[in-house]
């Protein structure tokens, strides 16, 4: 498998903790899931895990900062499974 842009080791984020050494979820690891907040019993949604945060890609969805596939790809990931997500494929995990 070829990597892509995506696993340079010398890309940083902005959340500062995704720098950190030892940090699991650093830019070139970033771990889909769903979730929901805790003690608060709302729908679960995707996410996606960078440094200690979670980027809700619902409300993600929702605003304008993504466009074309990649708003796509985090539309999919606003229902309480990531299964339709998964079933886009890699160009839409790359996208988002």
């Amino acid at each position: 498998m070829t990597l892509n842009h995506t696993h340079d080791p010398r890309a940083r984020s902005w959340v500062t903790t995704a720098q950190l050494p030892g940090c699991d979820f650093t830019l070139q690891n970033l771990p889909f899931a769903v979730f929901r907040r805790s003690g608060i019993q709302e729908a679960w949604r995707g996410g996606v895990a960078i440094g200690d945060q979670v980027i809700d890609l619902a409300a993600l969805a929702q605003g304008t900062a993504l466009q074309g596939p990649a708003r796509q790809a985090a539309t999919a990931c606003a229902m309480d499974s990531l299964n339709a997500f998964m079933a886009m494929g890699p160009a839409a995990w790359r996208a988002l």
